[in-house]
């Protein structure tokens, strides 16, 4: 093997890529310290007195109940007066088929501003899941409403500022329907800043706004101060369920920005999201945008006037933020992309130069793609979840692997020059393909493009420029890529790992052709042993540690009209300890689709729910029914409904909430949690006359104590997640 300039150039610049690649997370580093004020000690002193012991403090609750006081006590002592919401609410997710309903208490306080006026709405959930203490989700939001109105207080705004301390996110977003729909205050609001997330820590990330969002984003680019946001994930909220606050605030024409945070995902909704688990880091950055966008929103009069159609937008590692009207972004797109064409015409890129660049970055994606399933299988389960980096980089490592091979192979054939002019044709191509799905995409693929098209327009006269505006331009590429694929790994903590390769594979692509391809042999031997090695350790390493647990919930299921039970226990796919307690294989029950590891269980008593018709009169073609629930004891409750019931509206008397004819799930539903759901009676419209047969699932927060065997054998770090150990009970009535 012979070393030369252009060998150790090439090893070298592979070694940067993956070290590039294991250090991208430093693109998305959230500032150690706010820099307007924010004092993050003080909201978590708030946050631990008003958390108490951190037991969880679902909706509804005594311990909700106790949160509340100590909420109202930290509101009185600041000098706010607060009052009380208290409404029953049933509410459905836009295309869900589920309606779920909570007796909601909203904590609502209002700083005066320096003149009348509408008003800017600040909004956090206090509640908590009965999983965990809820100190990041959504403590955080708490903690920062209280220290911004500390500030506010001091330094009254333009505007008046309302703070909405809402119940119910949790189990169906109750506390803010309630709010819209209900209180006098809600037609007071223009504007909102909602915070919630999913997490311990990462930065404040502003990832929705309202629609158009031209207006929230002359507030959000006024005041931000180390800004992450970008189109795109504004895009994807649009086209995933979403299950914030803001589903209900966004019918209502409020200028908003929804700020989040995505680190750590293994403690969300789990018995670790405590407050000693946060990131100080993330507590002062969220605090501190939040500040500063409530200040630019609360001084600006009317601000839905302040800027108008869509934007698209992003930052650039935190460091600078950059917007334009989608409509000049598109036309510049289009610009570049005719430019591009032009360029690799007139240097005849448009063949097997592209036709080459197109390989690289399909066989890099297919590459890493295969050695994800390929680990996936040989381990099953998040097996990555205590260090998932090492296997990202095992993915990143064997993509460069592949596009290196294929580049040294087929690339002694082309010219430099017309790779160079393929390649960036590729990649405005690809920009402009993915900003038809995603408009938000657009901006992603503006900057460095340009400058490397004008590398190429200038390569005959200024050879050296031309590298360096080409070298230039892979650079900002990658940090901008990079940085999205920080992101995407941070939000994709269950999968699956392929998805980051195409993003991956076109980031590397700029720089890879910039490579000599016959003296690429040294650098492919060295990110082969690098791919062996990552990928050994991706399989061997713990799939959990103390700071990133595994989750495992445990449930007893019992049919009641039956008499059969089973334990169940969710794992995400991975398997059991060595010597668990009890014979186990996989499967689903009919209360959760998610597949768990099952067994045979005694019978114990548990929780039975009952479902009392109480009235019923013909509704067109099928009936209007009224029926009184009752948790039998449980925690909550459940009613699910056959197909053959056609389930036309479900909820509140006189509020039946309209269901969609086709969605998730099959089975139309309505649950109810906390103490209010004993009586409860609710509404449903039936298009079919005929008598149903409804299931009832009564849900217990905790197991019973013949259960202690399973729990004591619980790996020391694994907590439940998503849902707590529970007794869950399946009845039907015909009604």
């Amino acid at each position: 093997m012979r070393f030369d300039r252009d060998s150790w150039r090439g090893l070298a610049i592979f070694a940067l890529l993956i070290a590039a690649f294991a250090l991208k997370g430093a693109l998305i580093a959230p500032p150690r310290t706010p820099e307007n004020g924010f004092d993050t000690r003080r909201a978590l002193e708030r946050l631990q007195r008003i958390q108490g012991d951190q037991k969880p403090h679902p909706v509804d609750t005594a311990a909700d109940d106790d949160t509340r006081d100590r909420l109202i006590a930290e509101l009185n002592a600041l000098g706010i007066p607060s009052r009380i919401q208290e409404v029953e609410d049933c509410s459905g997710f836009p295309k869900s088929r589920v309606v779920s309903c909570s007796r909601v208490r909203n904590v609502i306080a209002t700083i005066p501003g320096t003149s009348p006026g509408k008003h800017l709405l600040l909004s956090a959930h206090y509640d908590s899941t009965p999983t965990g203490p809820g100190a990041g989700d959504d403590g955080i939001g708490v903690a920062t409403l209280l220290e911004v109105a500390s500030i506010l207080k001091a330094s009254p705004p333009p505007r008046p500022v309302t703070l909405l301390f809402n119940e119910g996110e949790e189990y169906g977003l109750n506390g803010a329907a309630a709010f819209v729909h209900h209180d006098p205050e809600a037609k007071q609001v223009d504007s909102l800043i909602n915070i919630d997330g999913r997490g311990v820590s990462g930065p404040a990330l502003m990832h929705e706004t309202s629609d158009p969002d031209g207006a929230a984003i002359a507030a959000y680019a006024s005041s931000a101060l180390r800004p992450y946001a970008n189109s795109i994930s504004t895009d994807f909220a649009k086209l995933i369920p979403n299950s914030t606050d803001v589903v209900f605030y966004k019918p209502a024409g409020w200028t908003l920005l929804n700020y989040g945070w995505l680190g750590n995902e293994t403690r969300y909704h789990s018995p670790g999201d405590r407050i000693d688990a946060l990131d100080r880091a993330t507590v002062g950055h969220i605090g501190g945008e939040v500040l500063a966008a409530a200040r630019a929103l609360a001084s600006v009069r009317d601000p839905a006037n302040a800027g108008s159609g869509r934007v698209v937008f992003t930052d650039i590692a935190g460091r600078a933020f950059i917007h334009l009207p989608l409509t000049i972004a598109a036309v510049l797109l289009g610009l570049l992309l005719i430019a591009a064409l032009v360029l690799a015409w007139r240097r005849k890129a448009l063949g097997k130069p592209l036709l080459v660049a197109f390989g690289l970055v399909v066989a890099g994606s297919a590459g890493g793609s295969i050695l994800g399933i390929v680990l996936s299988l040989a381990r099953p389960g998040d097996f990555w979840r205590a260090y998932p980096l090492i296997a990202y980089l095992a993915l990143y490592a064997v993509l460069l692997l592949v596009m290196g091979a294929l580049w040294a192979r087929v690339g002694r054939q082309l010219d430099r020059a017309r790779m160079r002019s393929a390649s960036w044709l590729l990649v405005v191509l690809l920009g402009a393909a993915a900003s038809f799905a995603l408009p938000g995409a657009t901006i992603f693929f503006l900057l460095a493009p340009a400058i490397a098209l004008v590398g190429i327009l200038i390569e005959e006269r200024n050879p050296m420029g031309a590298t360096i505006l080409a070298l230039a331009a892979a650079v900002l590429q990658f940090v901008m890529f990079g940085e999205m694929l920080a992101l995407i790994e941070m939000l994709l903590i269950d999968g699956p790992l392929w998805a980051v390769t195409p993003l991956a594979a076109l980031a590397a692509l700029p720089i890879l052709i910039e490579l000599e391809p016959a003296r690429l042999r040294p650098a492919l031997g060295v990110t082969a042993l690098a791919t062996l090695g990552l990928s050994a350790a991706a399989l061997a390493i713990p799939r959990a540690s103390d700071e990133r647990p595994l989750g495992m919930s445990i449930d007893y299921y019992r049919e009641a009209n039956v008499g059969t039970a089973n334990w169940a226990i969710a794992t995400k796919q991975a398997p059991l300890p060595d010597n668990y307690p009890g014979r186990w294989s996989r499967g689903t029950l009919p209360y959760n689709g998610r597949t768990r590891w099952i067994s045979k269980a005694p019978l114990f008593p548990s929780p039975v729910a009952m479902a009392k018709l109480v009235s019923s009169e013909p509704a067109g073609k099928g009936r209007r029914i009224r029926i009184a629930l009752s948790p039998g004891g449980a925690n909550s409750v459940a009613i699910r409904f056959p197909e053959s019931a056609q389930v036309i509206a479900i909820g509140l008397p006189g509020q039946a909430v309209p269901v969609p004819t086709e969605g998730e799930p099959a089975k139309p539903a309505l649950r109810c949690t906390g103490r209010s759901c004993e009586g409860l009676v609710i509404e449903a419209v039936l298009g079919n006359a005929r008598p149903v047969t409804a299931e009832l699932y009564s849900t217990r927060f905790g197991l019973p104590p013949e259960a202690a065997p399973l729990i004591a054998a619980r790996p020391r770090n694994a907590i439940p997640q998503y849902a707590p150990d529970s007794t869950i009970t399946r009845s039907h009535e015909k009604l």
